[in-house]
């Protein structure tokens, strides 16, 4: 569930966008569908030593971004869905080669099945003038409530 939560953040991220005294918000056109690639690592021992011998792992997924509803008065208030597909694990370091954990395994065995399933489900984003306010999926919550139950 976290990492859901953090490639929606670096997502949203990526197109949220503020101007001096005025939110923008996406630029999505009507029927129109749009692929984007993200990747994200997750470094489990960055402090203790160089950069090419650290431990931890690369997540990376296609995305299908589709504008569903945007309010016909203008007021910057839309609601797209968010499709995560092709997630694959891998491991940071390419060097461990053999001794590599993720050797031979695919992502429903790395992540589990459950966990994948979850990430590939379509998720729903109400956006207003840019900014996320609400998310809506198999768990719904507000960007503005607390998030500590997905740590």
């Amino acid at each position: 569930m976290i990492l859901l939560a953090v490639l929606f953040l670096c997502f949203i991220s990526s197109y949220s966008a503020s101007v001096k005294g005025h939110t923008t918000g996406l630029s999505l056109n009507n029927d129109r569908l749009y692929k984007l690639t993200y990747s994200t690592e997750v470094l489990l021992d960055r402090g203790k030593g160089k950069l090419q011998d650290s431990v931890g792992y690369r997540i990376s997924s296609n995305v299908d971004v589709v504008l569903l509803w945007r309010n016909p008065d203008g007021d910057d208030d839309q609601l797209i869905q968010i499709t995560m597909k092709d997630v694959n694990v891998e491991n940071v370091n390419q060097q461990r080669g053999e001794k590599s954990i993720f050797k031979g395994k695919n992502p429903p065995k790395i992540i589990r099945k459950e966990n994948l399933e979850a990430l590939q489900r379509p998720v729903l984003l109400h956006l207003i003038h840019g900014k996320v306010k609400m998310i809506l999926g198999p768990t719904s919550f507000s960007p503005t409530s607390n998030l500590s139950f997905l740590l």
